[in-house]
Parts: C-alpha cells; structure tokens; sequence
C-alpha cells in the first residue's frame, strides 16, 4: 500500500465534507475489469471499515449476495449500482463511492428525523438584521446572551474570530452555540472552540483507530483538550442540536459534553463517528469507508449520535408564529440561570 493523493482524490476533496484527518490509500498497476474492482471495493471496506460489530453487519454474506451479479461484460453504471447498493448495507453516512457520473450516500441517518431547525425563523425573529459576522460565525446579542450560529466546520475558525467572539462575552449571562444543520468538516475547528470555553485539561473521549486488517484490529488514543492560553469563557454553554449535525459536529457535541458548564438542547446528532480512510480504485473512481470508532469518556459509542441533554423539538405552532422552541428553550435555561 502506497499514501498518496491522487489528482482526482485532491478535486473530490472539494465536493465531500471531510474531517480533519483522513487516511488515502491507492494500489498500483491493479487489473481494472469489474470483477477485479468489485474485489477492490469489497476487501478495502472489509480491512478498513470500523463499525461491523456495533452495528451487526455479516460483510461476508453480503459478499455472497453481491459478487454473483458481477459480470465480466457488465458496464461501469451498472458495476457501480452493485457496489453502492452493498456499501448501503454498512448503513453510514461517511461512506462513499465516487465516480466520474455518481457518488453514493447513505441518506437515511436524518430523513425519518424532524428538521428541527428553519434558518428563515432565525433571520426574521431573532437576527432581524442585527447580526453580525465573524469570520465563519453569525453573531447577535439576545438580552445579554450571545447567540452564535456556526453552519459548517468545514469554514475554519480564527485566533482572531474567537478573540472577538470572548471580549463581547465579557459580562454576559451565557452563550448559546448553534450547531444545527451543521454537517461537518473538521474537528480542528471544534477543539478550537472548546479550549475557549474550559479552564483546566479535560478528557473528551477516547478514539480508537485501525490499524490492521482484522474486524477488532484497533489502536485507543485518549483525547484531551488543554485550556486555551488566553482569552477565555467559563460561564454557561448551550449547544443546540438536530439530525443533520452530523460528523464533526457530532464529534464536537460529545466534546463539549465532558465540559461541566455545558448543556446541550435539541435532538440526537446525526452522528458520523468514524474519521473515514479513502482508496483510488484502478478504474479512477474513490472509495472512502469510516475508519475510526469514538467513544464518550464514559463508554458510549458515538456513531449513531449524541443525546442532548434535554430533547426538545419544534413544533408546528411555534413556527407558524416564527418562534424557535429549541432556541427558546436555551434562552430561558441561561436567562434564569438553571
């Protein structure tokens, strides 16, 4: 096995949302008929894929199931719709195949899940064109609570930006962060966020990665966050989350949770708790499968999401009066210090 990035791997990096560390893989002069790519695909996921336990999947009896519809003559639409449709099996968000004329994705980690979250509420109700930016966030002062909105970590966080974001916090009843909608990137920018908002070195959880082909072949690292060495807010937090807070936010909704004056209001992450490995097939296409497991400091697996604190979801006659119940719930917690 040869690390690289391959040219087509760097352009695809600009249309998938990854997280801050990732592992790419590419096997030299491979054979790229359809039987030999099915292999391919098939032996990549099984060495490298972190989650068949916890989730109870026999990637074997999908081979069995898969592999006989592999013809040598079958065209590359059709061998693509035979890999995708067994890669659905591994039910993951952050699993994907990427070709010139497709790239599939597991969709049904959100869509049974309310949307718990209407931006066009915020605007109207709340922002009413006070907001301001900062770098990547939306910024506004609710009665003495800082509102932030961050939609993506994917949009990096200054030294700068939160410099800015802890002097307007000077003095103020608490600060609530809106991770809503919010589908990931790179957990860089969380720990950036939460060394601000911590005065001593915590434990956030352990991440276990693999390091070998077996299913249970995995290496634990602890992870911590040190205080940041500076400006800083040690006051009430309220994360407010949804279903589509997915990958490294959900990495950073669990983080958050390990600091004492944190609380986290909404629904039950998306989840994505596996930093994903990717592979050049010989054809050209990509194949990326999570390869990580994270753990809360207590056990907990977080793949399939992180539970708030206290759930609460928004209702159809809030927002026919443009009210958010998830955000007024976080404004009523800090307003009268619970």
């Amino acid at each position: 096995m040869l690390l690289t990035v391959s040219a087509l791997t760097a352009s695809l990096f600009m249309i998938i949302m990854l997280p801050s560390c990732e592992k790419v893989f590419m096997k030299e002069d491979a054979r790229v008929d359809p039987e030999t790519i099915f292999e391919e695909v098939w032996s990549f996921t099984n060495d490298h894929y972190s989650f068949f336990e916890l989730k109870g999947i026999d990637w074997d009896e999908a081979y069995s199931r898969f592999r006989p519809l592999v013809r040598p003559d079958i065209n590359p639409v059709e061998l693509f719709d035979i890999c995708a449709a067994m890669l659905y099996e591994l039910r993951d968000g952050h699993v994907n195949l990427v070709s010139p004329f497709d790239r599939s994705r597991y969709w049904e980690w959100y869509l049974e899940s309310p949307e718990n979250f209407n931006y066009p509420i915020i605007e109207r109700s709340y922002y009413q064109q006070n907001q301001r930016l900062i770098g990547p966030l939306e910024f506004i002062n609710l009665n003495d609570i800082i509102y932030i909105y961050y939609p993506s970590f994917a949009s990096a966080i200054s030294k700068n930006d939160l410099d800015i974001v802890m002097t307007n916090l000077e003095g103020k009843k608490g600060l609530i962060l809106d991770v809503r909608n919010n589908g990931g990137g790179s957990i860089v920018n969380a720990k950036r966020i939460i060394s601000r908002l911590t005065d001593e070195k915590r434990l956030l959880g352990h991440n276990f990665v693999k390091t070998g082909p077996g299913h249970n072949d995995f290496r634990k690292e602890d992870i911590y966050v040190e205080p940041y060495n500076g400006r800083r807010f040690t006051g009430d937090v309220v994360v407010l989350t949804n279903r589509r807070s997915y990958s490294a936010t959900t990495y950073f909704t669990q983080y958050m949770k390990a600091l004492p004056n944190v609380t986290v209001i909404g629904d039950v992450t998306g989840g994505g708790g596996g930093i994903p490995a990717f592979y050049d097939l010989a054809n050209g296409w990509l194949l990326r499968v999570s390869s990580s497991r994270f753990y809360s400091p207590s056990g907990a697996d977080i793949e399939s999401g992180v539970s708030p604190h206290i759930k609460v979801d928004m209702t159809k006659a809030s927002m026919d009066e443009e009210k958010d119940d998830i955000l007024e719930k976080a404004i009523e917690i800090l307003s009268e210090g619970k």
